[in-house]
């Protein structure tokens, strides 16, 4: 929580900073998003799954006074923790949000907060007691976080995020972890 914190001190920071020189309107447009991803987990899930990695591709659709609404999709694969004696465990997510940024500029440096829910579709075939059986799980997830968009020049961006995320995979052991993105982002003509 400490990180998250002094990431969205240091993203309002460089708003501040660059919000002088930034001409309004000029960047912010409705964009399609490519991500790569690692989640470190966190808590109970943690024990067994020690992170994941993944992608997602969104689509953003901006809205004046520096708003983005994004939907995306994608997939994560989870990591089998080192020494867990699960011989053959899968866990895979496709995630299915929709959510919205908040750019503090329009600017080349676009620092913004976010934030995503929706649905988490899990594919495994050994739960976290280590029962083999194929299953498949719909949960509900969230997450916030804080990011960057650097502006490459008018088509294309770089996305960097740092995300706090839950999923509700079972009572005593929240998905939670967090999540670290870096993507490209391609504006789309107005």
């Amino acid at each position: 929580m400490k990180r998250l914190m002094t990431l969205a001190a240091i993203a309002a920071l460089v708003g501040a900073l660059t919000s002088a020189s930034a001409q309004e309107g000029t960047f912010l447009n409705n964009r399609v998003m490519v991500d790569g991803l690692y989640k470190r987990n966190i808590g109970n899930f943690s024990s067994v799954w020690s992170g994941a990695v993944g992608g997602y591709v969104g689509y953003g659709i901006a809205f004046p006074e520096h708003n983005l609404l994004v939907m995306r999709s994608g997939v994560i694969k989870n990591m089998l923790r080192d020494g867990v004696p699960y011989d053959g465990a899968t866990s895979t997510v496709v995630p299915v949000h929709i959510g919205g940024r908040y750019y503090f500029t329009d600017a080349t440096l676009m620092p913004f907060v976010s934030f995503m829910n929706g649905l988490n579709v899990v594919f495994e075939n050994t739960n976290l007691e280590g029962d083999q059986k194929s299953r498949t799980l719909v949960k509900y997830a969230w997450e916030v976080g804080v990011g960057l968009t650097v502006n490459l020049g008018e088509v294309v961006a770089l996305d960097a995020r740092a995300n706090y995320q839950s999923h509700f995979y079972q009572t005593d052991a929240m998905m939670t972890g967090f999540e670290y993105t870096l993507g490209l982002a391609w504006n789309l003509p107005r």
